[in-house]
């Protein structure tokens, strides 16, 4: 499933996939650089991967 984030102002595009029934996983290309994060939900999952690409962008 495809989801639109905002990251420092800017928009991405990540994609969310269920692993297991309890592992999602988040994958997505910040500035060039490819992040793939997972948790429990895929909301978690997504707010993982903004986090991770906010501390990149720092």
């Amino acid at each position: 499933m495809q989801h639109r984030v905002i990251v420092w102002q800017k928009p991405y595009m990540i994609s969310t996939a269920q692993r297991s029934k309890s592992v999602w996983i988040a994958s997505g290309d910040y500035e060039g650089q490819s992040i793939q994060t997972q948790d429990r939900t895929e909301g978690a999952a997504i707010k993982r991967w903004c986090e991770a690409a906010r501390y990149r962008g720092n």
